[in-house]
């Protein structure tokens, strides 16, 4: 489905009943690499997954993509489906652009889950490390940057099932968007809000991810008040497409609780 939102068209899927779950992906992603969870809570739930401006379906305009701008699209969207408040699952990118909801629209949110994500990107990362891809992004196609980041993104051994997934995934990119998305999400902040993010929190990070290593989650779970922290074994960076049935048991158990 299509909705008319700040100006673009954005597609989104929605499916099931009860509380709402609102799944945000990651870079690159699109709302279909959320398929294992949207199957896995539909039952209970009423899940809302969308491409964000810029990825899959969903359009852009001329505006720069920001965390702030993708923020204000989750928004636009529960507005446009009448959704007062929901759970908030993001994942790498997904999650940064939940933190900026939680910073300034934190009546939106009963819960918060992020998985693989960081609440800003130290040196090298956000430093040398964007240079690094944003050069990649330069000279090479996204067929290319494709293979690259399945290698990068899956563990060690990972089923070459879940490797092509990945690869095609991000294969599927326009340039620009990414690009802009890239610098975006590498330079992204949030640690000034983190201590008035008071809202119960899950954090999952897969035990051989090197995008977002553990230190990450690790920063997070200091400064978020209600965060707990779950490693998702046999799973690098794609933890929810890596480890499924974990990624969704553990998360299944903090819905259980979150916002009640």
């Amino acid at each position: 489905m299509f909705a008319a939102i700040n100006g673009i068209d954005l597609y989104y899927k929605e499916t099931g009943q009860g509380e709402p779950i609102v799944f945000i992906h990651g870079l690159g992603e699109t709302a279909n690499s959320w398929r294992h969870q949207i199957g896995h809570f539909s039952p209970s739930y009423k899940v809302i997954a969308m491409d964000l401006r810029g990825h899959g379906q969903s359009g852009t305009d001329e505006e720069f993509i920001t965390m702030e701008l993708l923020a204000r699209d989750v928004l636009a969207l529960m507005d446009h489906l009448g959704i007062d408040q929901a759970h908030f699952v993001g994942h790498s990118m997904g999650g940064i652009v939940s933190q900026a909801i939680a910073a300034h629209h934190a009546d939106r949110m009963l819960s918060m889950a992020l998985s693989d994500s960081a609440g800003y990107y130290p040196p090298p990362m956000g430093t040398t490390g964007l240079e690094t891809r944003l050069k990649n992004i330069d000279c090479l196609t996204m067929a290319e940057m494709a293979v690259v980041i399945a290698e990068g993104a899956c563990r060690p051994n990972a089923p070459a099932e879940v490797i092509e997934e990945v690869r095609a995934l991000f294969a599927a990119n326009r340039k620009e968007p990414y690009r802009q998305a890239t610098i975006s999400t590498l330079t992204a902040d949030y640690r000034e809000y983190h201590s008035k993010m008071r809202l119960p929190t899950l954090l999952m990070v897969g035990e051989f991810d090197k995008i977002t290593p553990l230190a990450y989650s690790e920063f997070l779970n200091s400064v978020l008040v209600y965060s707990k922290l779950k490693i998702i074994p046999d799973a690098a960076h794609m933890t929810k497409l890596e480890n499924p049935l974990e990624y969704n048991r553990l998360l299944a158990e903090f819905l259980e609780t979150a916002g009640r």
